[in-house]
């Protein structure tokens, strides 16, 4: 039969491979909780980045498209202009032609 302080020394010493174990546990689980923190910090940055990404993208598709418009307005503009002067080239063609003859007369 063991003695009394043989089964206490048995005692303390299950007991502090118990809180060893434990604390063994305990770090695992805090370095897996760090991980998954971190990849899901990783993914919201990914998920920030994309978006970011298609809004740049999105705000770069509607700069052309009102640059182009803008473009198509200036060339409209100018080819109205152009006519303009056209036809006051001709009226004013035309106006002389009829007033040839009477200075003629």
């Amino acid at each position: 039969m063991m003695d009394f302080s043989t089964q206490m020394s048995n005692n303390i010493t299950h007991l502090a491979d118990g809180i060893r174990v434990d604390a063994a546990h305990r770090e695992d689980a805090m370095r897996h909780e760090s991980l998954a923190r971190e990849q899901c910090h990783r993914i919201q940055a990914n998920e920030r980045d994309w978006m970011q990404r298609d809004e740049a993208l999105e705000r770069d598709k509607l700069q052309k498209q009102e640059a182009l418009e803008r473009e198509r307005m200036l060339e409209e503009k100018a080819a109205l202009k152009e006519e303009r002067v056209q036809a006051d080239a001709l009226s004013r063609d035309e106006l002389r032609v009829r007033l040839q003859p009477e200075a003629d007369e």
